[in-house]
């Protein structure tokens, strides 16, 4: 694996080091999108906020970086956190559907195991699911309301009356669902995303001079590795990128330790990047990882507040 990495050709490697920058210009593009029903968020904070959120997921537990992201963002320019955070979870749907319809073209020409086709079912229902319970929720704000109203009287009344506009907040950031024309928007930045994701997967296998059929394998990688990060996991993917890169190269013949050379590859330049990019911005902010947590707690709602 070590001969593997020192393999690398390096203009390659700064091609996907390149992807993974526009990578995280247009995940924060397709944010500001999602935050049009609070106002115009400029690009630079939502850029920044995207860039350190990515990098706290990628090196603590319990995807702490989607409360990190819209709690810098209300630092910044003074978005609600519940507002933001419900922007974040559309995102997660969205990519979730994107991933879905990439699983059902790769299943279409390649056998996948049984247990993927079942989580893909899984993911499925559970996107569907989620948009057709936060559209109901949009549409029917006021019943909504109620009924969490109720709910609400049955804690006690100083905890109830620090969740009861974290609610309306939330809903107040669903805001996109009702305009078609922010939906059409998000998902073509969607598409866009997870173009630039598989072509990190691609270059990659140009990098080490695989000798697999490159659209195919890429979109299967970025397929099966999004199945398996989905997963519990340690802080930072470590495990699972590695396996899903391991299943899905095994799909076209790939020996074992040249799979796992490659996921190392694909791994380090994710977490160098994503690491960098937020150090380079918590820099510019002036915020150290001390206050960028201490933020994300004194920003977030109290417990089972949004759960």
């Amino acid at each position: 694996m070590g001969a593997i990495l020192l393999s690398a050709r390096p203009l390659w490697v700064a091609a996907v080091m390149l992807a993974s920058l526009v990578a995280v210009y247009v995940r924060a593009q397709r944010w500001r999108v999602l935050l049009r029903p609070l106002g115009d968020v400029p690009l630079f904070p939502a850029l920044s906020a995207t860039a350190i959120g990515f990098g706290a997921s990628a090196v603590l537990p319990f995807r702490i970086g989607e409360l990190v992201r819209p709690a810098l963002l209300g630092r910044q320019v003074g978005v609600g956190m519940s507002a933001a955070l419900s922007s974040v979870v559309l995102e997660r749907l969205f990519d979730m559907l994107l991933v879905v319809a990439c699983f059902v073209v790769v299943a279409l020409v390649y056998p996948l195991p049984a247990a993927l086709r079942d989580s893909a079912i899984v993911l499925a229902v559970l996107a569907v699911l989620g948009f057709v319970v936060l559209h109901a929720m949009q549409r029917r704000r006021t019943a909504t309301e109620t009924f969490v109203g109720g709910l609400l009287a049955r804690l006690p009344s100083s905890l109830a009356a620090r969740i009861r506009p974290l609610v309306g907040s939330f809903l107040g950031g669903l805001g996109g669902l009702a305009d078609r024309s922010t939906v059409a928007l998000v998902l073509a930045y969607s598409a866009y995303l997870w173009v630039l994701i598989q072509l990190t997967f691609l270059f990659s296998f140009l990098a080490l001079d695989m000798r697999v059929p490159l659209v195919a394998a890429s979109l299967a990688t970025v397929v099966i590795v999004a199945a398996f990060v989905f997963l519990p996991q340690a802080p930072g993917f470590i495990g699972t990128w590695q396996a899903g890169c391991v299943v899905a190269l095994g799909l076209f013949g790939v020996p074992r330790d040249e799979a796992l050379g490659y996921s190392l590859l694909t791994w380090i330049i994710s977490m160098v990047m994503n690491i960098g990019a937020a150090g380079v911005f918590l820099a510019w902010e002036d915020l150290s990882p001390g206050q960028l947590l201490r933020l994300r707690a004194r920003e977030a709602p109290p417990a089972g507040a949004e759960g």
